[in-house]
């Protein structure tokens, strides 16, 4: 290479040099840094679940917060007026458990022992209380529309002016239970056993009660029109039995 060509690519070297130092600034702009004072994105941790079988103070605090406690253990505790609705008590144990005026609205309570419970004027429809077991326990004025008591124990229970429209009672033991004045207007009672029952003033029109047992029960002015009878049979006659 001669001298003259020397000095012509230094010549254009030097032109290009501000262009490419140019560039260099604007890609570095546009490029994104790291930053000590980004925050790091770390993953959160899961929530703890508390185990079942709670008992006392503990299960009704769990209670409160996630709307579950199976099998936990709440006898004797006062939880009236409270509101439960659709919460989770499967197998709870709420034996003589104070709930007057609860709020149970489809609440899960199925094989819940409830035995000698207070649930006067509890808001009950739409629960589930399969074969829970409600033996001594008093309902009175209790709503229940559409609730299930399907092969629940009620044995000696107080019912007396209980709202049970359309409820499912398939298979209940209703022996000595108090149902005088109850609605029981629709209600499914195929095999129940009302044995000893008393029904008086009770209102079980167009209640099925196909193969209940109604050995010894008292139907003084219940009011049986159109319901199906333990023999199959409907009644049409007079409404009062």
């Amino acid at each position: 290479m001669n001298f003259q060509s020397l000095i012509t690519l230094l010549a254009v070297s030097a032109a290009l040099l501000p262009m490419a130092i140019r560039m260099t600034e604007v890609f570095s702009r546009s490029t994104p840094q790291p930053s000590s004072a980004q925050p790091v994105m770390t993953a959160r941790p899961k929530a703890k679940t508390a185990p079942d079988g709670l008992a006392g103070r503990a299960a009704i605090e769990h209670l409160n917060r996630v709307d579950r406690c199976i099998k936990c253990d709440l006898s004797g505790a006062n939880l009236s007026y409270a509101d439960f609705s659709r919460a989770e008590l499967t197998q709870a144990n709420l034996s003589q458990a104070k709930l007057a005026q609860t709020k149970l609205v489809n609440t899960v309570l199925h094989q819940a022992n409830l035995q000698s419970a207070n649930l006067v004027k509890a808001q009950l429809n739409g629960a589930d209380l399969k074969q829970a077991n409600l033996q001594n326990a008093d309902l009175s004025r209790a709503e229940l529309i559409n609730t299930s008591l399907s092969e629940a124990n009620l044995t000696d229970a107080t019912l007396a002016k209980a709202e049970l429209r359309e409820a499912d009672l398939t298979f209940a033991k209703l022996i000595r239970a108090n149902l005088q004045h109850a609605s029981l207007y629709g209600t499914l009672l195929q095999h129940a056993d009302l044995s000893g029952a008393d029904l008086s003033g009770a209102d079980l029109r167009y209640a099925n009660l196909s193969e209940a047992s109604l050995d010894g029960a008292n139907l003084t002015d219940a009011r049986i029109d159109f319901a199906v009878m333990p023999q199959g049979q409907t009644y049409t006659g007079q409404p009062r039995y």
